[in-house]
């Protein structure tokens, strides 16, 4: 019979043995050469006919070695199974005596495996601290929200000469020598630009200019710090190199567009709110307020998730088997590690590997599942954003419909968003356990509060 010992080498990481004897592989490897000897195919014997001991000869050691492995496979399974013991990963081989195999002398042979035992992990939500922030929305917010809006419902007019710093401009970017003359081979793109992207003193000079007028700069004239690298990024060019900036570029007006606002009546309000009935300026503010103070809100709550993930995150006590899992990174499960390499990398692997002990924890706990109705839900949040509200022009909720019913078809929606969904709907479970004390803050103070986001 096989047996098995088990040793423990450091925290929660045991070492296990299992000596598998000829009687446990025996009667499976005699079973498994007969059967190998009625499909032998050997030229100077008919099919099925082939002495056992040919057999043997050819493919026997194949053969115990498959069955050696199976049975030490099972024997470990089984091990575990009846001791009840949860690991992280698969227990690692970490050496064996399965070697000369003796198809005339049936041996035992030792399999030798490391396992790390899976921590336990306690968790109280009303042990943790955060801080739910209430954004005030000021009135300078609200006006710059409905000046936006009224730009986005607008119309398109076309001026005869640039005269305004709300004109948008497509033009093209020639690079030019010193003289001005166009160089063969250098850059030719255009553009659409916002002339208040351009340089506030250089901006002046397009002021009057009508299309086909043209002005020469360099880039580090036209444009200032903040708006540089998008141009550059524009053009193609690798803003790392001074020289670049010093190109000289002509600049060509193609056509010069100018958004007017549109007017704050009855049917410009309708068009920004179709489902709300909003007659006077006073409502529409009102409406302007309340959907600015719903998308702070949402930004607080993910604010608030990260205080929660830091929180548990360096706060959880939880016993881990480090030696073990910089083994388990040594073997990895693209390439194999050096042990240096794989003690750089375990610091974040550790807080990785921390947070799907909580988040495996806080699933159980709060028997949290995604289904198919959350990717849907998903892909309408989605694609009304993207349509910015206007749903009517697109067939309205039978488009919605339409267009989650195919999302949700798609592997790639399901496989780049599902981590998304589990991870909303771990910190949905834990954020009303949580003890929170709501603290009213301006956008400007919240915005440096801010963290990247984690999920």
């Amino acid at each position: 019979m096989a047996t098995v010992t088990r040793e423990n080498i450091g925290l929660l990481h045991d070492k296990i043995t299992i000596t598998v004897t000829p009687e446990d592989y025996g009667k499976a490897y005699k079973k498994s050469l007969a059967k190998a000897a009625e499909s032998a195919n050997i030229p100077g014997f008919r099919k099925g006919k082939v002495p056992p001991e040919v057999v043997n000869k050819m493919y026997g050691e194949k053969i115990i070695g498959d069955e050696v492995i199976k049975t030490t496979e099972k024997e470990i399974v089984a091990y575990l199974e009846k001791e009840q013991i949860v690991t992280i990963s698969q227990p690692i081989p970490v050496s064996n005596t399965f070697t000369n195999i003796d198809i005339k002398n049936l041996k035992e042979y030792d399999f030798v495996f490391e396992i790390g035992i899976r921590p336990t992990v306690s968790i109280n939500p009303e042990n943790i601290k955060v801080t739910r922030y209430v954004i005030e929305v000021s009135d300078k917010m609200i006006d710059e929200q409905i000046q936006t809006m009224q730009f986005q419902g607008g119309t398109m007019t076309e001026p005869e000469t640039v005269s305004s710093d709300d004109d948008t401009l497509n033009v093209t970017f020639e690079e030019v020598d010193a003289e001005g003359s166009i160089i063969e081979g250098g850059i030719n793109k255009p553009i659409n630009i916002h002339i208040k992207q351009f340089e506030a003193e250089f901006r002046k000079t397009l002021f009057g200019l009508k299309k086909e007028d043209h002005v020469l700069s360099t880039i580090e004239v036209a444009f200032d710090d903040t708006e540089r690298k998008n141009i550059l990024d524009t053009l193609g060019l690798n803003n790392d190199e001074a020289e670049i900036l010093n190109k000289n570029f002509k600049i060509t007006i193609n056509n010069i567009g100018l958004q007017v606002k549109a007017e704050l009546n009855e049917e410009f309000f309708k068009k920004m709110f179709p489902f709300k009935e909003i007659t006077t300026e006073a409502d529409f503010r009102d409406a302007v307020k309340e959907e600015i103070s719903v998308y702070f809100a949402e930004q607080s709550r993910r604010q608030m998730h990260d205080q929660i993930y830091h929180f548990l995150i360096d706060e959880t006590k939880i016993d881990l088997p480090k030696d073990f899992l910089i083994k388990m990174l040594e073997i990895g499960d693209e390439k194999r590690r050096t042990k240096a390499e794989a003690e750089e990398v375990y610091p974040s692997f550790e807080s990785q590997f921390k947070w799907s002990l909580i988040s495996s924890y806080l699933q159980n706990e709060g028997n949290i599942k995604v289904f198919p109705e959350d990717f849907k839900n998903l892909a309408k949040t989605q694609v009304f954003q993207q349509l910015g509200g206007q749903l009517e022009m697109f067939g309205g909720e039978s488009f919605l419909d339409d267009f989650a019913e195919r999302m949700i078809k798609d592997k790639k929606f399901i496989d780049e968003n599902y981590g998304r969904i589990f991870a909303d709907k771990i910190f949905t479970y834990i954020e009303d356990k949580v003890s929170a004390t709501e603290e009213s803050i301006d956008f400007e103070t919240f915005s440096s509060k801010q963290h990247h986001h984690h999920y």
